[in-house]
């Protein structure tokens, strides 16, 4: 009995604390938009693809464009350059931001770099972006036309 009545009293007093003031508002914003998500994808008839389309936005998208793309290409180890985010905000005023490699890869399994990332002489394809979010790879041939590339974005930063 006395264990059944410190569990209600607890269970009240942790409802009095959510529901009141500050704590109830980050509990509406916070706990029960992620679970009225939950809910709302788990009853969606969309597929996995979908649904991370839906929740990951634009980069996702362009990630799986590019993974598309490499499909069709005979490359047995690719290493991709992206193009710097800041040249998408500075130069395209485009609302575009490629995750960086690491998440790059868990979205695709494909290895990229960034211009100012340790190992970027490796890099064979050049991974570019449009006003419309349409993706183009470029193959790099030589280390000349790698350092070029590297020139022309340098002023640029990769931010997240």
């Amino acid at each position: 009995m006395r264990a059944f009545l410190l569990t209600i009293i607890s269970t009240l007093t942790v409802a009095l604390v959510l529901g009141l003031g500050y704590n109830r508002v980050w509990f509406v914003d916070k706990p029960l938009y992620y679970w009225g998500s939950f809910i709302k994808e788990s009853r969606s008839p969309a597929g996995p693809g979908q649904i991370r389309k839906a929740r990951y936005g634009m980069a996702y998208t362009v990630c799986m464009q590019v993974k598309e793309a490499m499909a069709k290409q005979p490359v047995s180890n690719p290493v991709l350059l992206f193009e710097p985010n800041g040249y998408y905000r500075d130069s395209l005023h485009m609302d575009l931001h490629l995750p960086e490699p690491a998440v790059f890869y868990y979205y695709t399994g494909l290895r990229g770099v960034w211009m100012h990332s340790p190992g970027v002489e490796k890099a064979n394809y050049f991974v570019r972006c449009n006003n419309k979010a349409e993706v183009k790879l470029e193959p790099i041939g030589s280390s000349g036309q790698l350092q070029i590339i590297l020139a022309r974005y340098q002023k640029f930063l990769s931010i997240l």
